[in-house]
C-alpha cells in the first residue's frame, strides 16, 4: 500500500508539473502573439506615415509633400527626421513643425523632388543665395545644391575689385577668371603622367602676383602665375607659397604685359611640360632631354566647367562698365 500511495503521489506531482509547463508555454504563445499584433500594428502604422501626404510647418510657412521626397537624398536632416526612427508629433493642423526660415524652402523642396535636376538661375541675387546657403548647409544639401557656392564668392569679389579699380586691363582679366571658377585640365592623347592627365583646378581666394590660383582637390597641385612673365604654371603648393619658379608644366603662349587671362584663355598649343610630368617614351620621341627639359603636350584641352555667366548680376554690372570703356 505505501509503494502504491508514492506511485500515485509521483504521477500527481508529474501532472502537476506537466500542467503548470502547458501553462506556462500556453502564456509564451499568448505573449508572443501579442508582440506580434503590436508589431503589425506599428508596421502598418509606418506605412500609413509613408505613403501619406506630409504637411511641414517650416518657419510659419505650409508645404505639403510625401515621405518619398523627404527621404530621397541620404544622410540629410529630413531623411533622418522622417526615416520612421522617431516618434513625431503633429501639430493641432497635422503638420510637423520645423523651426527653420521658410522662405528659400521650396527650393530645398524642388532640389529633393527632381532628384538635384534643379538648379538656381543665376539671377538669383547674392544675398538670397547667401540667405539659402545657409538653409541647404543646415539640411546637409550645400553640395548637392550649391556646389560651387565657394568659388562663386571668388569670382564675385574679383569683379568687384575690378571694378572699384576701374581700368579695362583689370576688368577683362576678372570677367575671364570669373568665367572660368573651375576647369578640367589635361591631353586628350597619352602623353602626360596619370597624375596630370586628368585634372579638375577650382578657384582659391589665394593669389599669387596679383592673379587668382586654382587648385585641385586636395591642394596637392596648383596653377598659378609666373612672376616674371605672363604665363601660367602648375606646381606643388610649397612653390606658390615661395614663388618660385620651378614647375613641372607651363603655358608661356601669353606676351609680357597682356591681361592676366584665365587657363582657359591660355592658347592651347603653347602648353609645355617637362620629364617631372611626361611619359618617358613620348618625353624622349617629342625631343626632350638634358640639354632640351621641356616639350610641346599634344592635344590639350583646358575646359570651363562652371563660371558666372551674363546672368548673373555681378557679372553683368562688370559687362556694363567694361563696355563704356571700350
Amino acid at each position: 500500500l505505501v509503494a502504491e500511495a508514492t506511485a500515485a503521489a509521483k504521477v500527481t506531482a508529474e501532472a502537476a508539473a506537466t500542467r503548470i509547463e502547458a501553462e506556462e508555454m500556453k502564456m509564451g504563445v499568448e505573449q508572443d502573439r501579442a508582440a506580434l499584433e503590436a508589431e503589425k500594428a506599428s508596421m502598418e502604422k509606418a506605412h500609413t506615415f509613408q505613403n501619406s501626404t506630409i504637411v511641414l510647418s517650416v518657419g510659419g510657412h505650409r508645404f505639403e509633400t510625401s515621405r518619398q521626397t523627404l527621404t530621397s537624398v541620404s544622410d540629410t536632416y529630413l531623411a533622418s527626421m522622417f526615416s520612421g526612427r522617431f516618434l513625431l508629433t503633429p501639430d493641432a493642423e497635422g503638420a510637423y513643425f520645423i523651426d527653420r526660415d521658410g522662405t528659400h524652402f521650396r527650393h530645398i523642396l524642388n532640389h529633393l523632388r527632381d532628384s538635384g535636376s534643379v538648379k538656381l538661375s543665376s539671377g538669383v541675387v547674392a544675398a538670397a543665395r547667401e540667405e539659402l546657403a545657409v538653409e541647404a548647409s543646415f539640411y546637409g544639401l550645400l553640395d548637392r545644391m550649391l556646389p560651387y557656392q565657394v568659388q562663386e564668392r571668388v569670382g564675385h569679389s574679383l569683379l568687384q575689385r575690378a571694378c572699384l579699380a576701374g581700368t579695362k586691363r583689370e576688368i577683362q582679366a576678372a570677367v575671364s577668371q570669373a568665367r572660368a571658377l573651375v576647369f578640367d585640365f589635361g591631353s586628350t592623347t597619352p602623353f602626360l603622367i596619370d597624375t596630370f592627365q586628368n585634372l579638375r583646378f577650382a578657384i582659391t581666394d589665394r593669389m599669387v602676383n596679383s592673379s587668382p590660383v586654382w587648385a585641385t582637390e586636395g591642394g596637392e597641385w596648383l596653377m598659378f602665375r609666373s612672376h616674371f612673365i605672363d604665363s601660367m604654371m602648375i606646381g606643388p603648393d610649397c612653390n606658390a607659397r615661395l614663388n618660385s619658379d620651378w614647375h613641372c608644366i607651363c603655358n608661356d603662349g601669353g606676351p609680357v604685359g597682356s591681361p592676366v587671362v584665365a587657363p582657359t584663355d591660355m592658347c592651347f598649343d603653347e602648353w609645355i611640360s617637362n620629364a617631372h610630368a611626361t611619359l618617358d617614351p613620348q618625353f624622349a620621341s617629342a625631343g626632350g632631354s638634358a640639354d632640351n627639359p621641356w616639350v610641346h603636350v599634344p592635344d590639350m584641352h583646358v575646359t570651363a566647367v562652371h563660371g558666372l555667366d551674363e546672368g548673373d548680376p555681378t557679372m553683368a554690372a562688370a559687362l556694363r562698365q567694361l563696355a563704356a570703356l571700350t
